[in-house]
């Protein structure tokens, strides 16, 4: 992981489709708080929107101003509208299957029951729910067309990393190898047993692991950060060659090996290139959109009349 320059590690990419596209389909609002270009936007859809930002700001525990959120939730909803529209006549389209595969994958990491207790939350079904994921997927797909018609080039890629202010660094890091055992008993007597026998580290990983005591896992190089504070400091005081323990983790206690070190140096441009990229990438989707936004609203016919 780098540690790019603050302009780097700030997201430049504005939300484009962060607010869940909520249903907008021509003919479903009974009582219109918007108009867009003849389609309405009503106010079971602005309050269904509403209930779920309301409900991220409580998890955040922010405290919001509901009239000042409406207008702003409202204003979403008419971009989205406008996305929706135009993804339409470029025959941007999202197959049913994809969408079930969407909705799928996020019920399978909610767990059935928390995903049941979201839709009821929000006063919809599944056949509601699916909508609005298709539309979003439509309206992502949509913002990444806009970026594709002006790509990054490699000369605006190298640019970037020989005007930045700052260099671009990679911080110290560590080749870890952690044995992972039930109970702490356990680990000092393999670790006692190790040192008694002066067996190598990957040695004794594997024997613990072939008699089913213990679970061995290459982590490769990462910084000590990566890990619980127990563990990090433990790693911090390791040298290379060298191992110790036991440390307690989240689900067990862990023998770790640090083969080698690396200290904090400044990344070369191929270590960065690709991570620049990105970020080039998100810029440029931003400017797209907002310019495209920016012109869709001039030229089309948008009525408010939420009071």
């Amino acid at each position: 992981m780098l540690t790019a320059p603050h302009a780097m590690r700030r997201s430049v990419l504005p939300v484009i489709v962060s607010v869940v596209v909520w249903g907008l389909v021509s003919g479903c609002a009974r009582q219109p708080v918007a108009v867009v270009n003849g389609r309405a936007i009503g106010v079971e859809t602005l309050d269904r929107a509403m209930k779920e930002r309301v409900r991220e700001h409580a998890r955040q525990k922010v405290d919001v101003d509901r009239e000042r959120l409406k207008r702003a939730v409202l204003a979403q909803l008419v971009d989205e509208r406008l996305v929706l529209d135009e993804a339409a006549k470029r025959g941007i389209r999202v197959p049913d299957d994809e969408v079930n595969a969407e909705v799928d994958s996020v019920r399978e990491k909610m767990g059935s029951g928390p995903f049941q207790k979201m839709l009821d939350a929000s006063g919809e079904n599944i056949r509601g729910y699916q909508k609005r994921t298709q539309e979003r997927m439509i309206a992502a797909r949509f913002v990444e067309g806009l970026e594709k018609e002006s790509p990054v080039t490699e000369e605006e890629i190298r640019d970037y990393y020989r005007s930045s202010p700052k260099p671009f660094i990679t911080p110290a890091r560590m080749l870890v190898k952690m044995v992972e055992m039930g109970s702490e008993e356990d680990a000092l007597r393999a670790l006692k047993e190790m040192r008694a026998e002066k067996m190598d580290f990957d040695e004794a990983a594997g024997r613990l692991r072939a008699e089913g005591k213990a679970t061995v896992i290459d982590y490769g190089w990462v910084s000590a950060d990566f890990f619980s504070p127990e563990i990090s400091s433990g790693l911090m005081n390791l040298g290379a060659g060298q191992y110790g323990g036991p440390y307690k983790g989240v689900s067990g206690y862990y023998l770790v090996r640090v083969k080698e070190r690396q200290p904090e140096r400044i990344a070369a441009f191929d270590e960065v290139r690709d991570e620049i990229r990105k970020v080039l990438t998100q810029q440029r989707k931003a400017e797209a959109y907002a310019a495209w936004l920016e012109g869709a609203r001039k030229h089309s016919a948008i009525e408010i009349s939420l009071k």
